[in-house]
């Protein structure tokens, strides 16, 4: 769980220069290809939205399994370790997902891409 959240956290913050070069050059995407003529930027803010909701939705419903486990454990303190440790760790990656999502916000606004 953690490696897969490390490495979709990793692929987030290496697409973020594509953003940027895309925001600085006002790249479009080539036409004829039957997807919608629009520019990168919007299609890479729409995915990094997608993915970053994705994250925190997961992130939630793991909070919420973590404390059905925790509730079950009835009374063995090895079940209810095993709870809290992944309490934690969802936590963790809803504060992730929702730093994910400020990081964009401020180098967008920063670039000057509308949101």
């Amino acid at each position: 769980m953690r490696k897969t959240l490390s490495l979709l956290v990793v692929l987030f913050i290496v697409s973020l220069p594509l953003t940027v070069h895309a925001a600085k050059n006002g790249i479009t995407l080539p036409s004829g290809t039957g997807l919608p003529s629009s520019e990168v930027t919007t299609v890479l803010d729409n995915v990094s939205k997608f993915v970053i909701s994705l994250i925190a939705g997961l992130a939630v419903l793991m909070i919420v399994v973590s404390g059905i486990m925790y509730i079950t454990a009835g009374g063995d303190s090895g079940k209810a370790e095993k709870a809290k440790e992944w309490l934690i760790a969802s936590i963790v990656g809803l504060v992730i997902a929702l730093l994910a999502f400020v990081i964009v916000i401020v180098v967008g606004t920063t670039l000057g891409v509308s949101w």
